[in-house]
């Protein structure tokens, strides 16, 4: 097969890395990949060169990059070949570019809750599948526990205040104050629980399941302060800790620790800068809400040899065997805790890092997810 991956902004370099590793694994497999850069001033005539030159089995790109939204004379209608779309967050984020009229198109998703959302209540009939994150081996055997310098490791920009973000919910007025502080309550409760789900529980008839669009501005609302609280209790009970952070803005997360900080700032990093970091790592800490399924620190922690620490999700908790990472209660109260005997515990640490490389090696590397997109690419 012919695929044309499309490149777009990348912050850190992260999704072009992914990009990357795609376009090779679609190679290895014997399939020809190549890259364009949608966001080119000679995109659209590079993309019709493209075209013209070969045939095309299909058009690739990550989180809506080089998708046509127009309903009328779309590009990718009128050459008649599938888009394939990987959302790397819940889809119902991007609702209006999943119901782009495109007739031949396949979605991916990290999400696995939004395959019964999409295809099973809303009957979209463009095919929908949980496509879970990825990551590439080291190629070179990882570096023992015992001789990895760097304790703990966060990659990630810094959250903002999650108390700060609630707070401004009363902009919104008292009555759609109450439904998202409702619809907090109950996803604390429940925090397997689809959140849309949970929104349209508690927000009928205001926001209601058939309709996407009244969905997202709650499920946009809560999914922000999710991230930031879950990213925020994640790392500060780890700062008193030797805890390496990478990104922007922690500088107001440091002022907010309760005991002296032993955190190292780095800054901002590339994504291969972090890979490296992660190389010498002896644990990662991943934060994630528990709707998102996976991310990409995950697996490529365990690529790197390191112990993979995150909050929990759905998706983790009925798909990672037991002893391939370590995850916190849905409240991360127990993160140092879960740390501190790690770090103490040199040889458990070793066989979590070993159990986690194994299963991301059998089932989570991108040669995985290029397989599963070239056979259902076939299937359409």
């Amino acid at each position: 097969m012919r695929f044309i991956l499309f490149r777009g902004t990348s912050l850190y370099g992260s999704v072009d890395r992914m990009l990357d590793n795609l376009a090779v694994a679609f190679a290895a497999q014997g399939d020809a990949a190549q890259i364009i850069d949608a966001t080119a001033p000679d995109y659209a005539a590079t993309l019709e060169r493209t075209v013209a030159e070969a045939p095309v089995d299909a058009f690739v790109g990550f989180t809506g990059i080089g998708l046509d939204l127009r309903a009328e004379g779309n590009l990718y209608n009128a050459l008649g070949k599938p888009l394939v779309s990987i959302y790397l967050d819940p889809l119902l984020l991007y609702w209006n570019q999943i119901v782009t009229p495109i007739r031949r198109r396949l979605i991916f998703t990290t999400a696995p809750d939004d395959v019964d959302y999409w295809r099973g209540t809303l009957g979209v009939p463009v095919p929908i599948r949980h496509l879970p994150h990825a990551a590439s081996p080291l190629g070179v055997p990882p570096l023992p526990w015992t001789e990895r310098d760097i304790d703990l490791l966060h990659a990630g920009t810094a959250p903002a205040d999650p108390a700060a973000l609630r707070q401004a919910w009363a902009q919104h007025g008292p009555k759609v104050e109450a439904r998202l502080n409702a619809m907090l309550d109950a996803h604390d409760a429940e925090p397997f629980t689809p959140l849309p789900a949970l929104i349209a529980r508690i927000g009928h008839p205001v926001a209601a399941l058939a309709s996407p669009d009244s969905l997202y501005p709650y499920f946009q609302t809560l999914d922000q302060y999710l991230r930031a609280r879950v990213r925020w209790r994640m790392v500060l009970p780890l700062l008193q800790r030797p805890l390496t952070l990478v990104g922007p803005g922690w500088e107001p997360v440091l002022a907010a620790s309760s005991g002296p900080v032993r955190a190292h700032l780095l800054g901002a990093k590339t994504a291969g800068e972090v890979a490296d970091l992660m190389a010498r790592a002896k644990i990662v800490v991943n934060s994630c809400t528990p709707y998102h399924g996976s991310h990409e620190r995950l697996f490529q922690a365990m690529a790197a040899g390191a112990v993979a620490l995150s909050s929990p999700t759905a998706w983790l908790e009925a798909a990672a065997p037991a002893g391939a990472l370590a995850r916190t209660r849905p409240d991360q109260a127990d993160v140092a805790a879960l740390a501190d005997r790690l770090l103490d515990d040199a040889v458990e640490a070793q066989a979590m890092a070993d159990a986690g490389r194994g299963w991301f090696e059998g089932a989570h590397t991108w040669a995985h997810r290029a397989a599963a997109i070239r056979d259902a690419v076939a299937a359409l």
